[in-house]
């Protein structure tokens, strides 16, 4: 394997070798699902009667929605960066490749699964996760559990939600998985294959709609454009190929931009924000404008935050490396999966619906099943 260079400045900072592994980009894991906890407390809290600042605040913090942005560029840079220099076309590999995806995010995920299903049919609360009426036979509730099971439960609309909720994305994050060898492959004959993958694939989601409309007209299945681009690895493709352009990029000497990657990339992230919540501000406006904000635009500022937390000395870099955010970022995929859904429920039903109170149970179970469940199943599964 080739070595890599760390990026140079003023104020760069060795970057990690041989494992590939970046202290600074586990803590931001940590933000990141902070962010969308924050977006789930607050999404649906009238603003319109609060004093100007707090009601910006707050919808700014309706727009941490953006924490799922996030965690998306960062699984593109990642998984390139561990498996570009090592790709090889054989089935040995691609087996150990997939092994070690599966034994990274599905054991935790099938055994909460099984548990919110088994709450589902055994104490049904009506909650927004559970089968709706549109689900009356035996065959349709079948139907969902082998969609959660499969992982192909997002790229039904009218399933979207049912399990756990925020697991929609890992449709998303398989999707990639799936592609991202290939989408390597590619790329060791031509960098410039990184500008027409999202045409390809964005085209592809457009593609499908009407496709499936005419062959599966069930379930929501690709069920309308804005679902396509907002829910769906064809429309958030971007996000992904952002983060593995960054890995490209990250090493190279000549920028511009360095010792001042972590600035510009955060207040990046926070216009973005702004743009978008302006955007929500119209609610009659096209998806299409908070599709190119959010999709296209936004991934740039946060590979440009990653750059800076790889090659930069600075006090939010020296923060996330903290061995508290190191925890807190490695405990991250739980509190993903957990902080909406059947747990959340029975904490709010049987002691208190405050949004701290809940943050603090959930990062105390995200931690204790990291530890003693999601931790030794990945060693025990994943490929030696």
């Amino acid at each position: 394997m080739p070595q890599l260079k760390p990026a140079i400045a003023s104020t760069s900072a060795p970057v990690a070798k041989a494992s590939n592994y970046f202290p600074a980009l586990t803590g931001i894991r940590a933000l990141a699902a902070l962010m969308v906890f924050l977006f789930h407390a607050i999404m649906l809290k009238p603003t319109d009667h609060l004093p100007f600042l707090t009601k910006w605040a707050y919808r700014l913090g309706q727009e941490a929605h953006v924490g799922v942005n996030i965690f998306f560029v960062l699984s593109g840079f990642l998984i390139a960066t561990r498996y570009k220099d090592s790709l090889t076309l054989t089935g040995a590999w691609f087996r150990r490749y997939l092994q070690n995806r599966f034994a990274r995010i599905y054991p935790i995920y099938f055994l909460l699964t099984a548990l919110t299903f088994g709450v589902m049919m055994l104490r049904p609360t009506q909650a927004f996760y559970e089968w709706r009426e549109f689900f009356p036979s035996f065959l349709s509730k079948a139907v969902s559990i082998i969609a959660n099971l499969t992982l192909t439960r997002a790229f039904f609309q009218d399933l979207m939600t049912i399990g756990v909720p925020t697991a929609w994305s890992l449709t998303v994050e398989e999707s990639f998985y799936l592609s991202a060898p290939f989408l390597l492959i590619g790329l060791s004959y031509s960098r410039r294959l990184l500008y027409l993958y999202p045409v390809v694939f964005i085209t592809m989601g457009l593609v499908l709609i009407p496709l499936s409309h005419k062959i599966f007209p069930h379930l929501g299945l690709f069920k309308t454009q804005d679902f396509m681009l907002s829910s769906t690895f064809f429309g958030r493709c971007t996000e992904f190929i952002v983060g593995v352009g960054l890995s490209y990029w990250v090493y190279q000497q000549n920028s511009r931009i360095n010792g001042y990657a972590t600035l510009l990339g955060g207040l990046g992230v926070l216009f973005g924000m702004v743009v978008l919540v302006a955007l929500s501000l119209y609610p009659t406006i096209s998806y299409l404008w908070h599709f190119f904000v959010s999709s296209l635009l936004l991934p740039l500022p946060i590979a440009l935050l990653f750059r800076g937390l790889i090659s930069e000395h600075t006090g939010l870099r020296k923060l996330l490396e903290t061995r508290t955010f190191d925890l807190l970022g490695k405990s991250s995929y739980v509190f993903y999966l957990i902080h909406i859904g059947v747990l959340d429920t029975f904490f709010i039903s049987y002691f208190t619906d405050n949004w701290l109170a809940r943050l603090v149970f959930h990062v105390f179970v995200s931690i204790l099943l990291f530890k003693y469940i999601e931790e030794p199943l990945h060693k025990r599964l994943r490929s030696r």
